[in-house]
């Protein structure tokens, strides 16, 4: 019998010591480079032609404002789109309430909408945004915040 609780012992104690050094033992593993002082400084960019783009969404009582906005690059973009939709949840979906669209052969695109919503629902916008260079484009999709009416 106490043959066995020595066993059984030996073994927690090793398990023990195994998940207690584990994580030390992955972490002396992972070398992180610090970040000199150039690159602290440098802006690097995230997409390849849209330089800058935002979608907000508010609600003042049964009223909803969408703005959203894409740019490319100054003198190098071509064409921009914006494709703003309005959602409402229903359950775990979420269902359009409105779309709106806005197209430039520039290098920026908008849209700033009003729209009527229900009190106690709640909503957010699909923003995708597309800029053009020529015969190339990027296009990105995101998501406001959600907001309840």
């Amino acid at each position: 019998m106490k043959k066995s609780i020595r066993k059984f012992l030996a073994a927690v104690l090793v398990v023990s010591t195994m998940l207690i050094l584990a994580p030390t033992v992955s972490m002396a593993e992972t070398a992180v480079e610090p970040i000199t002082s150039q690159q602290e400084n440098e802006i690097m960019p995230r997409f390849t032609y849209i330089a800058d783009a935002l979608c907000d969404l508010e609600i003042n009582g049964t009223t909803a404002t969408v703005d959203c906005w894409v740019a490319g690059q100054y003198g190098e973009a071509t064409k921009a789109k914006v494709i703003a939709e309005l959602q409402v949840k229903n359950g775990s979906s979420w269902l359009p309430v409105a779309i709106w669209t806005d197209t430039q052969d520039n290098y920026k695109a908008s849209v700033k909408e009003d729209k009527s919503v229900v009190t106690g629902h709640t909503y957010r916008v699909k923003a995708t945004f597309t800029v053009w260079e020529g015969s190339q484009s990027e296009e990105r999709i995101f998501f406001t915040n959600e907001v309840t009416a």
